[in-house]
């Protein structure tokens, strides 16, 4: 007879668990079946956005700042100004008898010179040369004929008015050294007194030669005339040759110490030419004064 064993405890779990497997084999197959009917299904879940970084909070705005100021360009050094030199004393009279003396330059060591203008036939260069001159602040000596004096009576007034020294250039322009003796007395005379009716001033002592011409003869009548000294030149800028400004400047440019430089009031070249000149003149540390105070100047 067959006896039937009661089942052991292993069995009887074993038993219970097999359902619960089979179910989750179900479940399983179901899975993969799901993924083949329907692929990509996962993908179409909704992305996850990418994080947002986050903006940064707005600076606080800086209070403008102002720009560094350009550095301030140096101002121009000034130009050259004259040096004003003590006022001279009477030049020395020559003793009656002797001739004038003749004056070529002053002392070379001396740091003045001077810019004389001869007046004789025309006036285009006049009230421009004055001009100049009185824009510089420079006084200097004209040398005026009787002729001109009477013709340009204004000119000749404001020369004077202008504190410019004022020396005879006779009458009317002779050669002295081709005219009679009584002649050149009286051309000294006239111009005498011509330019002190027009000017209130007297140009002795100082007198210049028409055209340069002299001889001891001729500077010995000068002298019995009242003036003791022929003025001439060591500059000479042939303006009356109109040349032009440039050449004109380098002329004048060849002053020196003692320096008298010739030019004339009928050229207009000529003022334009001193108004280039001066500065250059005064830069290089010249005074530039009337012949008398430049006669004064000795080197100590």
């Amino acid at each position: 007879m067959n006896r039937q064993m009661p089942p052991s405890s292993s069995h009887a779990r074993r038993q219970a668990y097999r359902p619960i497997v089979a179910g989750a084999g179900l479940l399983i197959s179901l899975g993969i079946l799901t993924g083949c009917l329907f692929p990509g299904s996962a993908s179409r879940l909704p992305p996850t956005p990418p994080p947002v970084a986050a903006e940064p909070e707005p600076a606080s705005p800086e209070p403008p700042v102002d720009p560094a100021p350009a550095p301030a360009k140096p101002a121009p050094e000034p130009p050259p100004q004259p040096v004003p030199a003590p006022e001279p004393k009477p030049l020395p009279t020559v003793p009656e008898g002797e001739p004038s003396q003749f004056i070529v330059h002053g002392d070379r060591s001396c740091k003045m010179l001077t810019l004389t203008y001869d007046a004789g036939s025309g006036a285009d260069g006049a009230a421009a040369v004055l001009d100049v001159l009185k824009k510089h602040g420079i006084t200097t000596t004209f040398f005026l004929t009787g002729k001109w004096v009477e013709r340009y009576p204004d000119l000749a007034k404001r020369i004077a008015d202008e504190g410019h020294e004022i020396g005879n250039h006779s009458y009317s322009h002779p050669d002295f050294t081709k005219i009679p003796d009584e002649e050149v007395l009286q051309q000294l005379k006239d111009a005498e007194e011509a330019i002190q009716k027009a000017t209130g001033k007297n140009p002795r002592p100082l007198f210049r030669e028409p055209y340069g011409a002299f001889n001891e003869h001729e500077r010995a009548l000068v002298r019995q005339g009242g003036y003791s000294y022929s003025i001439y030149w060591d500059v000479d800028t042939l303006d009356w040759q109109f040349p032009g400004v440039d050449l004109l400047v380098s002329r004048i440019m060849k002053a020196q110490g003692g320096s008298v430089v010739l030019m004339h009031m009928n050229v207009v070249d000529t003022a334009t030419a001193s108004d280039q000149a001066i500065p250059q003149l005064l830069a290089k540390g010249y005074q530039l004064v009337p012949v008398s105070q430049m006669l004064q100047c000795t080197g100590e």
